[in-house]
């Protein structure tokens, strides 16, 4: 059977919805997850609104939800705790944002290659984010990087970091979309948000920024179908992660009165519609014969 694709909602994304009206519950929150057929929720645990371990474990159990850990670490001490955290909520996936900034590539390459052992001798598999203010935040050494860090370990893919923090065209040049292609093939996982090169997050729908909406769907896809060949190379059934992250203020672009510009919900649901397109678009043409997901645009059940 082919990967299927798992669909999760970060919990720092749920947070100050919905849109205009009175904030939801974590209940609330894991129950909208549920009617709309999400497989999982990751916990920011950088979040302000991040649960405590011990009430969403129950929660997520009632539920029948997976879970995931996202995490700044900055050292050792960091990820115990990360860990700690995840044995309690039953994750059994990390994905790392690494706060190590040595000039020397092999002091950076040997926390990655640390981390990765720790957490997989936990029974978590752990993958390095692209992400600004990390020691992945530059593309381009990132790709040099990756030359030397254990193929072991792979990316959890959001270029909205490079595409603001690096103001990427929303034309790339093919200098730029090497690189690109380089990070798509050592990708595990994908994150679902668009950027412009002035912002790292927008809402959707807007005339102006339908090229950008295009440009993140057509890398979904690819990012998808470099995933679903290596799968196929390693024999793999293991499913693909795409998790959509709409983060509140100050990601969220608001009006003068501190009111979002859009419903973030609404929008998230539309990004996880694309995903699942994107997906099947993907598994077609790498000729996968699995189900793309659990999710279709219709709402179908789990």
């Amino acid at each position: 059977m082919s990967p299927r694709l798992e669909m999760f909602q970060s919990l720092w994304a749920m947070e100050d919805l919905p849109w205009r009206g009175t904030p939801w519950t974590l209940p609330e929150q894991l129950d909208r997850l549920v009617e709309e057929n999400f497989d999982g929720a990751a916990v920011d645990l950088g979040a302000r609104g991040k649960p405590e371990a011990g009430s969403l474990a129950p929660l997520l159990r009632e539920r029948d939800l997976r879970s995931a850990v996202f995490a700044f670490l900055r050292d050792d001490t960091d990820l115990d705790a990360a860990l700690r955290y995840a044995e309690r909520i039953g994750a059994d996936r990390m994905v790392v944002c690494g706060c190590v900034f040595d000039p020397d590539d092999s002091v950076v390459i040997d926390a990655v290659h640390r981390w990765h052992s720790t957490a997989e001798a936990a029974g978590v598999a752990m993958q390095l984010e692209t992400h600004r203010n990390t020691l992945t935040d530059d593309m381009r050494r990132t790709t040099r990087l990756l030359d030397d860090i254990d193929p072991a370990v792979n990316l959890a893919i959001d270029l909205s970091h490079y595409v603001a923090g690096s103001e990427i065209p929303s034309t790339p040049t093919p200098e730029i979309d090497g690189h690109i292609e380089a990070l798509f093939a050592r990708a595990e996982s994908v994150q679902g948000r668009v950027a412009t090169r002035c912002q790292v997050q927008i809402p959707l729908g807007f005339p102006q920024h339908r090229e950008w909406e295009e440009l993140f769907t057509g890398w979904w896809t690819r990012a998808f179908t470099s995933i679903l060949e290596r799968r196929a190379r390693a024999g793999s059934d293991e499913p693909v992660m795409f998790c959509t992250e709409l983060g509140t203020t100050p990601y969220a672009i608001t009006d003068r009165d501190g009111v979002e510009l859009s419903d973030r919900w609404a929008d998230t649901l539309t990004l996880r519609d694309r995903a699942v397109a994107a997906f099947a678009e993907a598994a077609s043409a790498t000729g996968s014969t699995g189900r793309t997901s659990t999710l279709t645009t219709s709402g179908a059940s789990r």
